[in-house]
């Protein structure tokens, strides 16, 4: 069967990889210099030690080992909440054939608003919404699905990959981090390290179906995934019952790209890496403003700070007017597709959120 890789028709950077975290990698778009008349020059710049098969890394950060993902004890709604989740969120009566899913259009939820009260004089204060690129499958948006909504695995991935069909193939062995076993132990390794024993079920086998999707995209064998040894009952009996099950697009085995959380909807994939998939587009995550920690998170930073950190990692210098520094373009999903740095030059927004730390690259600031 043919492999389908993703096709780079624009600069490709990759992130580097991070001591003590799982990499991740994605495509940024063309970073243009505005100053003047200049005309729009192209950063080919990549990361050494990558190759194809590490593109589109699944894991959920590239840029702070601080952003691993964090387990979260389960919440139990209170009766309003219950009540608001019922009222926002139901389980769609399917209309397609079982093994299918329909199509959604796309679930933008508008600029990211500030949550800070107020701010300092010389100093940003930034408010993020999820966490990682949020493209593809929100895995705390998976668990709050299956617990308060009542998803199955399959509800789940239809949810967050619009348009593919689930098909059982041959579990054969594969290979994560250059170690080849069984399907059945390499997934439960990989559930394990990313969702903990913690989450519901149904989570843990939607996980186990997109990183076995995302493997075989990949030819079936992928370095930098996040692997945790001696996974417990639960988590094996999980995968056993899905192992073998994949995502296909089109005849062929989906990019099942996943993060921690969303932020209220997820990314497109146009918006985040400057590529269109048809089942990689922006699907509500509603359960994420009630119960994720992740959502509208405020970080402050100096002035000096923001400075250094842009300064260095763009090799510009910026002017006296921080209000000018970040100028950003929202993109069709709610998140910030490009950031125009102090009318000087253009930059993925994905990347930029990265340099300045940030856990998602939908946010909103204010300066003082």
């Amino acid at each position: 069967m043919k492999i389908r890789y993703p096709q780079m028709g624009i600069a490709l950077a990759v992130a580097a990889l991070l001591a003590g975290t799982c990499a991740v990698s994605a495509y940024a778009v063309p970073e243009t210099e505005t100053a003047g008349t200049s005309t729009a020059v192209t950063d080919t710049t990549t990361a050494a030690n990558e190759s194809d098969d590490t593109l589109w890394k699944a894991e959920i950060s590239d840029y702070d080992s601080s952003l691993s993902l964090v387990q979260y004890e389960e919440v139990t709604p209170s009766e309003e909440q219950a009540a608001a989740i019922q009222n926002a969120t139901t389980l769609k009566e399917v209309t397609v054939p079982i093994g299918s899913s329909g199509t959604e259009g796309s679930a933008n939820i508008g600029v990211a608003a500030s949550m800070a009260a107020s701010v300092s004089a010389g100093q940003f204060a930034f408010t993020t919404y999820g966490y990682g690129h949020c493209v593809g499958m929100s895995q705390n948006g998976a668990d709050y699905y299956a617990t308060y909504g009542g998803y199955d695995y399959q509800s789940i991935l239809f949810h967050y990959y619009p348009g593919t069909s689930l098909v059982q193939t041959g579990a054969g062995s594969i290979t994560a981090n250059g170690v080849t076993g069984s399907a059945l132990d390499i997934l439960s390794q990989i559930v394990y390290a990313e969702m903990s024993s913690t989450m519901h079920p149904e989570a843990m086998k939607a996980q186990a179906v997109a990183a076995y999707t995302y493997i075989m995209f990949n030819g079936g064998s992928v370095t930098g995934v996040c692997l945790k040894a001696n996974p417990p009952q639960n988590v094996v009996d999980a995968v056993s019952s899905v192992v073998g099950q994949a995502l296909y697009y089109d005849g062929d085995y989906a990019l099942t790209v996943y993060g921690a959380s969303s932020g209220g909807a997820t990314a497109s994939a146009a918006d985040i890496w400057g590529r269109s998939y048809d089942y990689l587009v922006s699907v509500p995550s509603e359960y994420d403003a009630l119960y994720d920690p992740n959502y509208g998170e405020v970080t402050y930073m100096s002035t000096d700070e923001v400075r250094s950190r842009i300064q260095g990692a763009y090799g510009i210098a910026l002017s006296d007017n921080p209000a000018n520094w970040i100028q950003m373009e929202i993109g069709d999903s709610g998140f910030v597709r490009s950031v125009n740095i102090d009318g000087q030059k253009t930059v993925n927004g994905y990347s930029f959120s990265g340099v300045l730390g940030l856990k998602s690259p939908r946010f909103a600031y204010i300066c003082g």
